[in-house]
């Protein structure tokens, strides 16, 4: 997995699902998700660290901060210079 875009989480609220010998359900503050890890804070306070294998399924809730799209320029940047036709030039 590339951390990058995962990155682009962090700080989001989100309950995580994870499967090893029993299925088991965290929610809390995504904190870091990157090197086959994601970091979180629960509600409860809790620090835990998550390995990407055990991972069965990451739910966002209440989406504070949008993920950043890409910028895209449709049309070239305006040239707003006022034509002078009888202007010096030096």
């Amino acid at each position: 997995m590339d951390a990058s875009w995962l990155e682009s989480f962090k700080g989001q609220h989100c309950t995580v699902l994870t499967i090893t010998e029993n299925e088991r359900s965290d929610t809390g503050t995504l904190v870091r998700v990157a090197d086959g890890w994601l970091q979180m804070i629960k509600d409860n306070g809790e620090m835990i660290l998550i390995p990407w294998s055990a991972i069965r399924q990451v739910k966002m809730l209440d989406m504070t901060q949008t993920v950043p799209s890409l910028d895209r320029r449709t049309l070239p940047p305006l040239d707003t210079h006022i034509y002078e036709p009888n202007a010096q030039t030096l």
